[in-house]
């Protein structure tokens, strides 16, 4: 594959103001997962994006769901999945029609036999008269009881409606077992089938629907060995899968450092990290993996990545180390006819880009590709998931997601917009006028951020103002920092 022209290529200046407050830069582990849908609900509305985030504690909440109604731009608290931020469970989350199915389950970086690391499959219901989205009970699918634990569940759904849920077993000898389980009444239960492979490690993969099949594709951590691969047909009995076979011949970083999107025709897209940090493309079309393509050959164990399809153009968000912990950027390639682009920067900020996620499909038409990503000082440090997004070219004038807007009248020539002297008395935070990130006060002169950064990344947003020929005047003094400076939002 070559590249093409950049021409194709158009970035927003998309804002990275805070969507979610979190405990730290890597929140939207794990990889594998689908933590962002986008649902069309209908009835002239514009489509509703909910994204599951784990808090670990940050507001007093644990696994939530946030919701946006202007494209995915800015979230808001919609509700609790699993309140208890002790204990840090996941979320992989499929639109069904206007309803959504999700599985929850533990993950971390240490696993240990614990008889709260089960598996539970919930669904959240569209209400059409409130417009939101009601939680049925939670349907426990594995119990790890006190002497194993199970973590990293997927969910796909088959196209015969059924429900299927992976997930991996901790072994005594520190082993996995990858297990499932299917429900063929709507997830009112679920019943175990045959285990689908073992591996010597901590095991990570991904299951997913490539329309008439399902495929489950597993790894491990810490072990050069092969990535394993099975496949079902729908229409088989529900324990037939095909015997354990390798995918190709190296192995996936921790086994879960993947992102997987079916291409509409029975193939599925793959870009993963391997064993040794390095991050790879590769097409299956239903039956045999092609070869790999290397996306990105500097290596780090915090760079990963994450894909959405529009139509028969893929779309692959990923971090890029500068400075190990505390330094990256979120890059961005396009696959389309059989070409890769040449990377393109969306954030170049100096600061710690977590793990990214994007939604799995978007419709044809869309104008932009959304990622989000957590952001922090630094990898041990609290921070925010925060929002870029990848314009798509000859998507619509407006983001589709938006409801049409009567364009205001242009400010007259010299008229001032917007300004702040900060001369009111000592305070915290700066006013109504402004949108923080971090801790921010006055001193009757000027804005003070935060010195140690002990609160996540410093940002101030005044008031927006619209313009098309506008300019922006501060003063701005810094001490022993990264990076401080002002912008001119567009």
């Amino acid at each position: 594959m070559v590249g093409f022209s950049m021409a194709l290529l158009a970035t927003l200046l998309a804002s990275t103001a805070p969507v979610v407050p979190v405990s730290a830069g890597n929140a939207l582990t794990l990889p594998a997962q689908r933590h962002a849908v986008r649902i069309d609900t209908g009835g002239g509305r514009p489509p509703t994006w909910l994204l599951a985030v784990q808090q670990a504690g940050v507001e007093g909440r644990g696994l939530s769901f946030f919701r946006s109604d202007d494209g995915g731009r800015t979230y808001r608290f919609a509700a609790a999945i699993q309140p208890d931020g002790s204990h840090a469970d996941r979320a992989d989350v499929l639109a069904v029609g206007r309803d959504v199915a999700l599985v929850y389950s533990f993950e971390a970086p240490s696993l240990n036999a614990s008889r709260r690391h089960d598996v539970f499959f919930q669904w959240w219901r569209y209400r059409p008269g409130t417009h939101d989205w009601a939680p049925q009970p939670a349907v426990g699918v594995f119990d790890a009881g006190d002497s194993t634990a199970y973590s990293r569940a997927l969910l796909a759904r088959d196209s015969r409606g059924r429900l299927w849920v992976q997930t991996f077993r901790l072994e005594s000898d520190g082993g996995s077992t990858a297990v499932v389980s299917v429900s063929t009444d709507g997830g009112a239960s679920f019943q175990r089938q045959s285990n689908l492979g073992r591996v010597k490690h901590r095991g990570g993969g991904r299951l997913l629907s490539l329309g008439s099949k399902l495929v489950f594709l597993y790894a491990m951590h810490d072990g050069f060995e092969p990535t394993r691969l099975r496949v079902r047909d729908d229409g088989d009995p529900l324990d037939s899968w095909s015997s354990v076979r390798d995918a190709f011949s190296e192995g996936i970083y921790h086994g879960a450092a993947l992102s997987a999107v079916a291409d509409g025709r029975g193939g599925m897209h793959l870009v993963y990290k391997d064993e040794l940090e390095r991050l790879y493309y590769r097409y299956f079309d239903g039956s045999t993996f092609g070869p790999r393509t290397l996306l990105e050959g500097s290596r780090d164990w915090a760079m990963q990545a994450t894909t959405t399809r529009i139509g028969d153009t893929l779309y692959v968000f990923y971090n890029v180390m500068r400075r190990s912990n505390v330094s990256y950027e979120v890059h961005a390639r396009v696959l389309k006819d059989g070409h890769i682009s040449e990377p393109v920067v969306l954030d170049a900020r100096s600061t710690f880009k977590g793990y990214p996620n994007a939604p799995e499909t978007l419709p044809e038409g869309s104008s932009e590709v959304p990622c989000f990503f957590g952001e922090a000082p630094d990898a041990s440090s609290r921070g925010n998931v925060v929002r870029v997004a990848l314009s798509v070219p000859g998507g619509g004038d407006e983001p589709e997601d938006l409801p049409p807007s009567n364009p205001e009248p242009e400010p007259e020539p010299g008229q001032l917009l917007f300004s702040d002297t900060f001369s009111r008395g000592p305070s915290n935070g700066l006013g109504p006028d402004w949108t923080l990130s971090g801790l921010w006060r006055t001193d009757g002169k000027w804005a003070i951020s935060d010195l140690d950064h002990s609160y996540g990344n410093n940002l101030a947003l005044a008031l927006s103002s619209r313009c098309e020929d506008c300019q922006v005047e501060a003063r701005l003094q810094a001490f022993a920092v990264d990076e401080a400076g002002v912008v001119l939002r567009a």
